[in-house]
């Protein structure tokens, strides 16, 4: 979030955003990212989660960061979402893994323009695979740009600053 105030939303506003976030995390769970896409996300959606950098005396530099496991917009994703769903295109997903999403700590803010909002959330996403003796935990911090788009709630943008600074699983064909 930046560090500028900005003013809590309502309590029914929060509540329909607990919602979203809950049932995105049901459907990423399920495996149903194509539904996703269609139902939650926006047309011009961006979705990064770079690699997770230290900085020496804790100031990170002034040129961007640069690479990362996700940057994508709606068409990638798509293709994305796309290839997971057919088992015959990827060996990471056959047989299908079982991930389980937990949001928590989720912060609302009115956004910039009426009907946008600022949502910061972390989430731990907790994933067996049949082919590893041990299953692995991804925790993070999930920035979100909500907004309304008749009527209903669409991920706008969302930025993922991992805990891991490499990620220790063997893939990541799912989303977070």
């Amino acid at each position: 979030m930046d560090s500028q105030p900005r003013a809590e939303v309502d309590d029914t506003t929060y509540r329909r955003i607990l919602t979203f976030l809950y049932d995105e995390a049901e459907l990423f769970d399920a495996h149903r990212y194509e539904e996703w896409l269609e139902q939650m996300a926006s047309d011009d959606i961006r979705y990064d989660m770079p690699v997770r950098q230290f900085h020496e005396g804790g100031v990170a530099p002034q040129r961007p960061r640069q690479n990362g496991y996700f940057a994508d917009d709606y068409h990638s994703l798509l293709a994305r979402v796309k290839l997971w769903s057919k088992p015959g295109t990827t060996t990471a997903e056959n047989p299908p893994t079982f991930t389980r999403h937990f949001v928590t700590n989720v912060r609302a803010f009115d956004g910039e323009v009426a009907g946008s909002y600022a949502v910061s959330s972390h989430v731990l996403v907790f994933r067996v695979r049949p082919t590893e003796p041990a299953p692995h935990l991804f925790s993070g911090r999930r920035s979100d740009s909500l907004r309304e788009v008749d009527g209903r709630l669409r991920l706008v943008s969302r930025f993922i600053e991992m805990d891991e600074h490499v990620l220790m699983a063997a893939n990541l064909s799912y989303l977070i």
